[in-house]
């Protein structure tokens, strides 16, 4: 994985490395996720999440954009179904439809 690896890219790399079909790579989508570790166990509490294009470059996203203090970001992969039934319940008031699905108990903040 390079700074210029594309989203798409590294969906198919995933997959493969954990052994599943690149026929179903369509079904997934990598998510930059911002959320922090809660609680005594540290346990991740998503807090935001936005579906990367195809194209898009991850790791030059990450290294020019950081989550305020307390928070982190993480990519992860997710099945397309789960974030768009996510993205059809979240009304979005924050962003201007900037594709962001924000966790219920924290909005966004500048």
């Amino acid at each position: 994985v390079t700074g210029s690896s594309g989203a798409r890219e590294l969906v198919k790399e995933a997959l493969e490395r954990y052994g599943l079909s690149q026929l179903s790579a369509a079904q997934f989508a990598l998510c930059d996720v911002i959320g922090r570790f809660q609680g005594p166990e540290k346990q991740w509490h998503t807090e935001g999440l936005r579906v990367l294009g195809d194209h898009e470059k991850p790791l030059l996203i990450q290294d020019l954009w950081k989550p305020r203090e307390g928070f982190s970001r993480r990519l992860e992969l997710r099945r397309r179904a789960e974030v768009e039934e996510m993205a059809a319940k979240d009304v979005d008031t924050t962003t201007a439809g900037q594709s962001w699905v924000w966790g219920r108990d924290a909005p966004p903040e500048a």
